[in-house]
């Protein structure tokens, strides 16, 4: 079996600290851990709004169902401040503000790194697909606002289109083996891409295996909600009705012609 290709280490920030949000959420570089309930959450949301944010909206963003006393409020920056630590010339990386709080422009989020490098040259974007480590967000306290500002949505495009590209770029180079890698860490982090999926039946086709291209049709009818034990008493009704029409008639042709 040829060996799956490495990915390149991930690319890092040159500044003080780098808010990685694809998967569980971590922030690389900060001074101490994030103990305190809620102060990770705030970090997240500051980063994605570079221009600041007022209390109010980042109160309601961190605790839309509840009227936080003061107190909490205070302590909960006051302790992503502390966690976050300072920049090299002293200065506090997440700065006091009145009535409104701005990240210091050496805190970034993974999302933009990655942004900026869709366009680089390939050993770069493949160095950036070390970024993509699961889920996006994973692990805040809440969730909704992630949603419904659409950074959700377009870390799930980042992440597509960067794993779109890298993986083409194998197909092209006929590593097959690279695409799928590839693509399965792209998935992992936007399972409900068809177009990714199409790209790996692709790439399996390349590798000249007809069954595993019914194993990734399986496996997408599963992440789509199928039941493995409807797949096997009645797979090509099953798995046809899940999925799109422009996946299933993809995976019919290449089977057709993998029996040619």
């Amino acid at each position: 079996m040829t060996p799956a290709p490495e990915i390149p280490e991930a690319p890092r920030h040159t500044g003080a600290v780098t808010v990685s949000v694809f998967g569980p959420v971590t922030v690389d570089g900060a001074a101490r851990p994030f103990t305190r309930a809620f102060a990770l959450d705030l970090v997240t949301y500051l980063v994605l709004h570079p221009h600041g944010a007022g209390t109010d909206q980042w109160v309601t963003a961190l605790w839309p169902d509840r009227v936080m006393a003061p107190a909490t409020i205070h302590s909960t920056s006051s302790a992503a401040r502390r966690a976050l630590g300072t920049s090299t010339d002293g200065r506090d990386l997440l700065p006091h503000g009145h009535a409104r709080l701005r990240m210091s422009d050496a805190v970034r989020c993974d999302v933009d790194l990655v942004t900026e490098l869709l366009n680089a040259d390939r050993l770069a974007r493949r160095a950036a697909m070390a970024v993509l480590r699961g889920r996006p967000f994973d692990g805040l306290r809440r969730y909704e606002w992630v949603i419904s500002e659409g950074h959700l949505a377009r870390a799930e495009s980042v992440a597509s289109r960067l794993t779109a590209s890298v993986a083409s770029d194998f197909l092209s180079d006929g590593d097959a083996v690279g695409a799928q890698t590839a693509l399965r860490r792209g998935l992992a982090v936007t399972p409900y891409d068809e177009g990714l999926w199409r790209l790996l039946l692709d790439a399996t086709y390349a590798t000249g295996s007809a069954s595993g291209l019914d194993q990734v049709i399986a496996e997408l009818a599963v992440v789509l909600g199928a039941s493995p034990v409807l797949q096997r008493l009645s797979p090509a009704l099953d798995l046809a009705d899940l999925v799109h029409p422009a996946t299933w008639d993809h995976y019919v042709d290449l089977r057709k012609r993998g029996r040619s």
